[in-house]
């Protein structure tokens, strides 16, 4: 990864860090330095960055640790990566759940199934039944679709999710109706989990040494 003076201060480099590196820059008669062989070279400064660290009014660099721990940090941070535009997109390539793929299709398809899968695992959890009373308290259930089936003539209904366990009984069909549609919200949920489904791709610097996840975009 390549730095320059430049790259320190859009990085954000306080005032005496900068100073630092100035001298470092001025006394290898350089423009760019390679970030590795950088930070090397600040781990041999270590007794002069501690003095000039102490007349930094950033706290995060009034010590030679804090600065060498952002220095260090940089290798983490995207825009430092991509900062000369010379960094190398991989093909490889993460879901949210951490999943890696080998291409951005394969990570999508992922999506696609697990997101699938889920949708109908919760719908097929999910039942109602209507009843009906017969004598003596004798009551019959049906499984119903609400969608589908004439629900008038059902005495009480019971919303059943197999995988919680949750039961709601009810004889009123509006509060069937609408404890059905509330427990549906969750498919919307999930409708809305797949439209902001995050898919990160694997950069590197141009030397190879330094990568990071990056949102996917496009």
């Amino acid at each position: 990864m390549k730095t320059s003076l430049q790259f320190f201060k859009d990085m954000g480099v306080c005032d005496g860090a900068y100073v630092v590196l100035e001298r470092v820059f001025q006394a290898a008669g350089v423009t760019e330095f390679d970030y590795a062989q950088g930070y090397e070279v600040m781990l041999s400064m270590m007794d002069q960055i501690e003095m000039d660290a102490a007349q930094s009014a950033d706290p995060d660099h009034a010590t030679a640790a804090g600065w060498l721990q952002w220095c260090y940090d940089l290798r983490n941070r995207p825009e430092a990566i991509m900062y000369f535009g010379d960094h190398i997109e991989e093909n490889l390539f993460r879901t949210a759940d951490g999943q890696t793929h080998e291409s951005l299709e394969a990570a999508q398809d992922y999506d696609r199934r697990r997101y699938g899968e889920l949708k109908a695992d919760h719908a097929a959890a999910r039942v109602i039944n209507g009843v009906r009373f017969g004598e003596g308290g004798a009551e019959t259930w049906e499984v119903v679709r609400p969608e589908q089936d004439d629900l008038t003539g059902f005495d009480a209904f019971v919303w059943h999710d197999s995988t919680t366990g949750l039961n709601h009984r009810t004889e009123s069909l509006a509060e069937a109706m609408a404890f059905d549609a509330e427990q549906a919200g969750i498919i919307s949920n999930i409708d809305a989990a797949v439209a902001a489904a995050r898919i990160e791709r694997r950069i590197c610097d141009e030397s190879g040494k330094f990568a990071v996840w990056v949102e996917h975009e496009g």
